[in-house]
């Protein structure tokens, strides 16, 4: 009798562990979309975490060129446990806006001990598991047209060949490049899948703390940086 306890304790604890377990070994899910045909954009980036339990999504149906600014209409929804948010919003960067990034990213680099080196750690983690790449290209004139579409293949295996030491390829990467010898054109899209384990995502998010932490110790400063990076751009 005095066992009994003791043994649904047991059994608690190795349930809990194995739902642990699963948590931890659930995969990380992103998606990535971008289009463009003539004036027509659209790009869209995809999370889910935990199975689908958590989701979020951005969206940029709408890009536009204006002169030295670049306008952007956003679409941001996220579902946590089935219950779903969304948010519209316009934005316009500039010039301006992009060398304020550009400085606040410089100062990310100065105060985050080795952040280059925690994201090669990390990428080695990410498995791709879909790599879609199509461009049709047209210059109006045949020979042109034909280097063009040389250039761009030149591209996409470089990319492919850069790509490949940084992340594993768990799928053949499927290209293509088609031109137009009719018509000056330009059409791409462009989609790919990647996971993470939940494990080491958690891992890596608790590494870049710490080295956030040594690095505002350091220097000074790095926790509000990276605030003022992600809060204020």
């Amino acid at each position: 009798m005095p066992l009994y306890p003791f043994g649904w304790m047991t059994a608690a604890g190795l349930f809990f562990l194995f739902i642990f377990s699963i948590v931890i070994a659930s995969p990380v899910v992103v998606n990535g979309h971008f289009a463009k045909s003539g004036n027509n954009d659209d790009a869209e980036i995809a999370i889910k975490v935990l199975f689908g339990l958590y989701r979020f999504r951005v969206k940029v149906p709408v890009i536009k060129f204006l002169g030295d600014s670049v306008q952007l209409k956003e679409q941001v929804s996220s579902t946590k446990t089935g219950i779903n948010t969304w948010k519209q919003f316009n934005e316009e960067i500039n010039a301006d806006d992009v060398e304020r990034i550009i400085d606040r990213l410089k100062d990310v680099l100065e105060m985050t001990r080795n952040l280059t080196g925690w994201a090669r750690q990390t990428l080695t983690r990410v498995k791709m598991t879909e790599w879609k790449w199509d461009t049709s290209v047209g210059t109006g004139d045949a020979m042109w047209t034909a280097m063009t579409t040389g250039f761009v293949w030149s591209v996409k295996t470089g990319v492919i060949g850069v790509l490949s030491q940084m992340v594993k390829l768990k799928a053949e990467p499927q290209m293509a490049v088609s031109p137009n010898y009719q018509q000056p054109y330009f059409s791409t899209e462009w989609s790919c899948s990647a996971k993470i384990s939940f494990g080491h995502a958690v891992l890596a998010g608790l590494k870049l703390f710490f080295r956030m932490r040594k690095g505002r110790r350091k220097k000074g400063g790095g926790g509000r940086t990276w605030q003022n990076l992600l809060f204020k751009v």
